[in-house]
This record gives structure tokens, C-alpha cells and sequence, in this order.
């Protein structure tokens, strides 16, 4: 089944539509967007919670030129599945997302711990389905994209500024993407970290191949860190555990040299030391300076938590990530 979406048409009304027929759970659903700005629904969340699996794409195959913008918040719906532009729920199976923009709008106005400034693009909320974008833009500040399940991306462009792609995840895959993190609306020299891990237990978590990481100036004494730990990943813990790796990606100068952060020891990471599969690792990293100038990592310069994968190990875990 198609539906041809245009930009004075509702999304809500198509997915009620859907939700309203009498298609067998197994039909695919196609949606079409055509060019220019789709509105979500403003303070609220687009929901898609069926079993069909459904592609939603571009009629141009350009993401900028077909944008689904909105504003949602923590502060507006509280807890995750609650406070995204899109969210798919529990009942998905299959998703896919092709070359069009999510930008959550929502503005920081004051400290985190004063208003819910977590504000996803979009939110995965399915352990036990699939999600495969490719050419698509997500755009917020905080917590731009949540995924559980498994997911994937290619040719993405993900931007935010504090822990802008998260989740509880089995496998989440980012593959010649850029990771832009943006400056603090709120004023220069605050901390970002790109990812909050909090991957279930032994699985391989997020991990970037052939990505770059990108970054505006947030003030001369910022930090901005690829990961940091949750906190409470346990040996025996369902999930939360701190799997990130990068395999050939090249890193601005403006992020830290050690990669990873534990906060000055504040925050536990497990597992504590990582692994081929698990854990916080790299391959091939590279830095690029000032100038565009390509040099290669300074693996001792690596936070005590992190691990440089061997060649052999690299494959096996992208052996394991495409089984």
C-alpha cells in the first residue's frame, strides 16, 4: 500500500489511516514525501506502532529538500518513547528511512536539571525490530537519536550537542556518516559528548565505520568527547553497558585526544577495559587538524577505559555486525 504525502497533508492522519485499515500485518506500507516542510505535531509525537513494515522516503532523494520539522520535548511528555518528532514503537518489525530531514526545533532556555531539554529527532523504540536509514538528516541538541533493536545507517548526517545518540541498543550501525556536534545555544565552554551508550548485555553496540566527526567551536575550554558512561553497567546487567567502537573514522581536532570519559572518575564504565567486541574500541583512527591536515591517532593518548582493536579483530567484529 502508497501514500503519496504532500507538505499541506498531515503524517498523523496517514499513520491513523493506516492504523484504521484492514491490511494483513504483513503488507508493507510505502509513504511517499514530497518536497518541502512536513510538520509534525507540535509538543506531541508522531506515532507508528504496527507490524507492517514500512519505508518512508523522499520523492526527490535529496534530504534537503524534504524536511519533517516539529518541536517536542522531556519538559512537554515525559520519559523517551514520549518526546521525539517520530517514534516507532514495540510493535514494529522493519523500518526504513530514506533521504529525507527530522529536525526536533526544541531550544535550550536554561540548565538541564531545571527543564527537560531531551528532545530526540526520532526514537526506536522496538528491542525487536529493525531500522535501516540511509541519506537522512537528524537534527536537535540533546538526544537526537534513541535506538533500540538493531539499526542502521548510511550516508546519515547527525547533529546535536550533548549526548545526541543513545540508547539501549543491540547493534547500531553508523557507516560513512557525519557526526556534527553543535555549540551550546545557551553560551560557549560547556562539555559534549557525542554518545551515551547503554547497549545490552555482550552485544556490539554503536559502531562507526568510515565516519567523520565533525564540530563547531564551543568556547577555549570546552571539551568534547566521543562517549561517556551511563554509569551503572554491571556484568550481570540486562543492559547500560558502555559498547562504542570506530573503525576508520577521522575525528576534528576540536574533540579530545583521549576520546572517552569517565568525568573525572564520577561515573563507572563497564566493562572496564574494552574488547574486540564490547567495550570502548577503535581502529584507524585518524585526526584532522586545523589546516585539513590528515595524521594518524596517538593510540596512548587513549582514556584507560578504551582499547585498540588488532586487524584480525577489526574483522571480526564487522563479520559479527553483518551476520
Amino acid at each position: 500500500m502508497t501514500y503519496t504525502v504532500n507538505s499541506n497533508d498531515s503524517l498523523a492522519e496517514i499513520f491513523s489511516r493506516i492504523e484504521g485499515s484492514a491490511t494483513s500485518g504483513s503488507e508493507e506500507i510505502h509513504i511517499l514525501l514530497s518536497n518541502g516542510e512536513h510538520h509534525g505535531l507540535e509538543h506531541e509525537r508522531l506515532f507508528y506502532n504496527l507490524p507492517n513494515p514500512l519505508v518512508i522516503e523522499s520523492v526527490s532523494g535529496d534530504s534537503s529538500k524534504c524536511v519533517l520539522r516539529s518541536e517536542n520535548c522531556e519538559a512537554f511528555h515525559k520519559d523517551t518513547e514520549n518526546r521525539a518528532v517520530l517514534t516507532f514503537g514495540e510493535k514494529c518489525t522493519s523500518v526504513s528511512l530514506k533521504n529525507f530531514t527530522i529536525e526536533n526545533t526544541h531550544v535550550k532556555t536554561c540548565d538541564d536539571a531545571s527543564l527537560g531539554n531531551q528532545a530526540e529527532a526520532i526514537c526506536f523504540h522496538c528491542q525487536g525490530g529493525r531500522l535501516n536509514c540511509e541519506g537522512m538528516s537528524f537534527i536537535s541538541r540533546q538526544d537526537t537519536i534513541h535506538v533500540k533493536g538493531i539499526s542502521r545507517f548510511k550516508n546519515c548526517y547527525v547533529t546535536g550537542d550533548v549526548d545526541f545518540i543513545w540508547g539501549y541498543c543491540d547493534t547500531a550501525v553508523f557507516e560513512n556518516c557525519v557526526i556534527h556536534t553543535r555549540a551550546d545555544n545557551r553560551g560557549s565552554d560547556r562539555p559534549a559528548y557525542v554518545l551515551q551508550s547503554r547497549a545490552l548485555n555482550g552485544k556490539p553496540g554503536f559502531v562507526f565505520i568510515n565516519c567523520d566527526f565533525t564540530a563547531e567551536d564551543r568556547g577555549e575550554n570546552a571539551k568534547i568527547f566521543i562517549g561517556r558512561s551511563q554509569g551503572t553497567g554491571k556484568p550481570d546487567s540486562v543492559d547500560r553497558w558502555d559498547s562504542i567502537a570506530l573503525i576508520d573514522c577521522k575525528i576534528s581536532h576540536r574533540y579530545d585526544k583521549s576520546l572517552w570519559t569517565d568525568e573525572d572518575g564520577t561515573r563507572a564504565v563497564y566493562p572496564e577495559k574494552g574488547t574486540a567486541l564490547v567495550g570502548w574500541r577503535q581502529f584507524g583512527t585518524k585526526f584532522v587538524d586545523e589546516k585539513g591536515g590528515v595524521s594518524a591517532y596517538d593510540e596512548r593518548l587513549q582514556e584507560r577505559h578504551g582499547y585498540t582493536m588488532s586487524e584480525n579483530e577489526k574483522n571480526l567484529l564487522i563479520l559479527c555486525i553483518n551476520e
